[in-house]
């Protein structure tokens, strides 16, 4: 029996009601969110070589304080690059050396010759508009991550790159609609603590 199909306008409002929410945050709840997140993301690279995060926009949870503690232990950083044609991404090495230039829906991306696919990667940071207790997630809607991690979705033993969430405590939900080609994270990291997926 397949799964009830999901009105795209449920999305759409939940979409609009969490980043409302983020958005109500100070920038200085913001910034100490993200301090705090970072010292409990830390802990996942004490084994990862080369981790994947992004350039927060908007109102996201910042990245930064994260990425400048991976590059001073010695982690590889990466950063996704959103495809011309296409809807899977690479992952373009930031580091010292990088420039910039501004990819797609006007992201910043960094220019450097070391690009790498998924499958690469160690962990990978993820965005999300919200997420609920079986780890499911709210993306912006156009389908990048859920493309370019699929092959997990395959798996019936967990193999890298190890997903994980970056969060606001304010974007958990209750029960997030799901479609069969949804991502589902491995973590999520918020201010107050680590989530995981029910065993």
């Amino acid at each position: 029996m397949s799964p009830p199909s999901i009105s795209p306008d449920d999305k759409l409002t939940l979409r609009r009601m969490m980043r409302t929410r983020r958005a109500a945050l100070s920038s200085a709840q913001r910034h100490a969110a993200s301090v705090a997140t970072a010292k409990r993301a830390m802990r996942l690279l004490r084994a990862s070589r080369r981790i994947a995060a992004y350039v927060p926009t908007g109102s996201e949870l910042s990245t930064w304080p994260l990425m400048l503690h991976a590059l001073h232990r010695g982690c590889e950083v990466y950063l996704p690059r959103v495809p011309r044609r296409g809807r899977r991404m690479s992952f373009v090495k930031w580091d010292a050396s990088s420039d910039w230039r501004l990819g797609a829906y006007a992201i910043p991306e960094p220019d450097h010759p070391e690009i790498v696919g998924a499958r690469s990667l160690d962990v990978v940071f993820v965005p999300l508009v919200a997420f609920d207790a079986n780890l499911a997630r709210l993306g912006q809607g156009g389908g990048y991550y859920d493309a370019t991690f699929h092959f997990r979705r395959m798996r019936r033993h967990w193999h890298k790159p190890l997903l994980v969430g970056l969060a606001f405590d304010e974007q958990r939900a209750d029960d997030l609609p799901v479609e069969r080609w949804d991502l589902h994270l491995d973590l999520v990291i918020t201010p107050s603590g680590i989530f995981r997926r029910p065993a």
